[in-house]
């Protein structure tokens, strides 16, 4: 997440912030997480939301970004005799990536009103999904919020005074314009689409991958520099994206895995993936695998 170059898919990170979470403090995750959709998160989304005259508005917007980026997602504005509540609907799991999607959905929805309306916004009472929520409660620890298990969808109960609060749009974002071109694929996307089927190559250096693009090694460093990146940084990421993705595929051992990414034995491709991760990659199998794969 510092450069907005960097290209991974959604659902290797996802599992890697849950293993994050199952071995954090839930009160010091919540802080990061807090931290994270702040500073990255919701500067995105602003992108999507064009000068609305207050949070209802605003909410229209954010409901209507959401389901372009996830299209199976669906979140809207409910009314519950006479209360708003902010809903998200979504199909209950008995996992941990489902609490911690729920508590991020949770943590965005409230840091999402106080950047809209610059308050320091709390809802009264909050219904969520999740069956267990004790670590929930530490996330929110000192935070007179009242939470109740075992509902049919996330819901965060609002107020018309909130929902009617005039909403100022910081300046770099008030001026920007919907598009309907459609987004060209970006350099960085296409070097690392030309170069993921060569992971495997123990001689994929910075000259193999230049001729595989069709260019100079020198020409590459420089694109990738001023992307800010770097060709080694690419590797790490494709190997680390192609390790997730076979890890949770039955089919293939440790073993051809590692052989498959072009290392010379399982210890060479243990250390590369926690040096990256964190985790040893058997930690990411037993937790991720999946056993229906045929």
């Amino acid at each position: 997440m510092r450069s907005k170059s960097e290209f991974m898919p959604e659902e290797p990170i996802k599992h890697l912030l849950v293993l994050m979470a199952e071995k954090a403090d839930p009160e010091h995750y919540g802080n990061l997480l807090r931290i994270v959709i702040r500073e990255y998160f919701i500067p995105k989304i602003l992108d999507h939301i064009h000068a609305p005259k207050n949070l209802e508005e605003a909410f229209n917007s954010l409901a209507t970004a959401i389901i372009h980026d996830s299209p199976s997602a669906k979140i809207a504005i409910e009314h519950f005799k006479g209360t708003p509540w902010f809903c998200r609907y979504k199909t209950k799991e008995d996992t941990k990536g489902f609490f911690w999607a729920e508590v991020f959905a949770i943590l965005f929805t409230i840091e999402f009103i106080n950047v809209m309306t610059k308050t320091t916004w709390l809802p009264n009472s909050v219904a969520v999904q999740s069956s267990n929520i004790e670590p929930m409660l530490e996330v929110f620890k000192g935070q007179s919020i009242q939470f109740v298990s075992d509902r049919n969808v996330t819901a965060i109960e609002l107020s018309d005074t909130i929902l009617n609060t005039p909403v100022i749009l910081p300046a770099s974002f008030s001026e920007k314009k919907a598009s309907s071109t459609p987004k060209k694929r970006t350099y960085i996307e296409t070097v690392y689409l030309a170069l993921t089927p060569y992971i495997g190559q123990p001689s994929m250096n910075v000259n193999e991958a230049a001729k595989v693009l069709n260019t100079s090694a020198r020409t590459l460093q420089r694109r990738l520099e001023k992307e800010n990146t770097t060709f080694k940084i690419i590797r790490e990421n494709i190997m680390l994206a192609t390790s997730c993705r076979l890890m949770e595929d039955a089919r293939y051992s440790l073993t051809d895995i590692s052989a498959k990414l072009g290392y010379a034995d399982i210890a060479h491709f243990s250390r590369a993936f926690k040096k990256l991760t964190g985790f040893p990659p058997k930690d990411y199998r037993k937790r991720f695998l999946d056993r229906s794969t045929s």
